[in-house]
């Protein structure tokens, strides 16, 4: 399955009219790797790393990312994955199912319908009361609307006198803007606090020499997940801190408000850290869901 995986990426690109040289200038990633991935050897590197690169290469050749790694995980389980997400067993299930209710029915029960005799003078006598109905209806709304009416007549057109604009003098205009001005130049900034509290307090920012995979939960609600190529960097911001796992941390470089962290790691070694303002904590296992 693993092959035939590869032979449908191969496809793809060759539809594109694309070649593995310009597929790896575009990419960054490496032309042997692409070669394995083409020829169905996926064991080259971490499994981390290969997804990345099939995503990068989906993407490049037209496919959509999703469903292409979905096959991938499909094809090492030895299975078949279509495009309406069903696996080869799940598509047997389909077909038995479809054989079954194409099968003749011949124990169905006869049907011998019944009819009523039609009553015109019933019919009549049921539509006269309906009419009758919906006129006794139309009375009582139109009622409804008068007793409204006479309400808001008698309680504010009648009873109301005409409104008299008394002018002020200019002097005492002025000094009634020059109050207003005095207190609302008092009132605290309440709008600049409350954008302070809100905006983003930490910029951290990753740098790559290699290729590199990075999973970032960002202050425990938002989720992103990203490539980074050699000689490349991403700017992330935050409230209040990022738990992130790295994939090659032997590549990678970061600092913190422009700070330099102490982070440590090896080539395609994997690693899980926690950063906030105190800064950085190495983790045991992923913090990403």
């Amino acid at each position: 399955m693993l092959n035939k995986f590869s032979e449908e990426l191969k496809e793809a690109r060759i539809n594109k009219e694309l070649s593995l040289q310009q597929i790896a200038a575009r990419t960054r990633i490496d032309l042997k790797f692409l070669e394995n991935l083409e020829n169905g050897n996926f064991a080259f590197l971490p499994e981390l790393y290969i997804k990345a690169f099939i995503r990068e290469y989906a993407k490049l050749v037209g496919l959509d990312e999703k469903i292409t790694l979905k096959k991938f995980d499909a094809a090492k389980r030895g299975k078949a994955y279509d495009e309406l997400g069903n696996t080869e067993d799940d598509t047997k299930k389909l077909k038995l199912e479809e054989v079954k209710q194409s099968k003749p029915q011949s124990d169905t029960p006869s049907y011998t319908p019944t009819f009523k005799a039609f009553d015109s003078s019933n019919q009549q006598t049921e539509t006269s009361s309906e009419l009758a109905k919906k006129k006794k209806l139309l009375i009582g709304i139109a009622i409804g609307i008068v007793i409204i009416f006479a309400i808001v007549y008698f309680a504010f057109i009648k009873g109301s006198s005409d409104i008299i604009v008394s002018e002020k003098p200019y002097d005492q205009v002025q000094k009634d803007n020059e109050e207003r001005f005095t207190t609302e130049t008092q009132k605290p900034a309440v709008a600049d606090s409350i954008f302070v509290v809100k905006s983003d307090s930490l910029s951290l920012v990753l740098k790559s020499n290699d290729a590199s995979w990075i999973k970032i939960l960002i202050d425990g609600t938002k989720t992103e997940e990203f490539t980074l190529f050699p000689n490349s960097y991403k700017e992330v911001k935050a409230l209040n801190n990022y738990r992130m796992t790295i994939g090659n941390a032997g590549a990678i470089q970061i600092k913190l408000n422009n700070r330099p962290l102490n982070f440590f790691g090896n080539k395609n070694e994997v690693k899980y850290v926690s950063i906030d303002s105190t800064g950085l904590q190495y983790l045991t296992s992923s913090p990403n869901p």
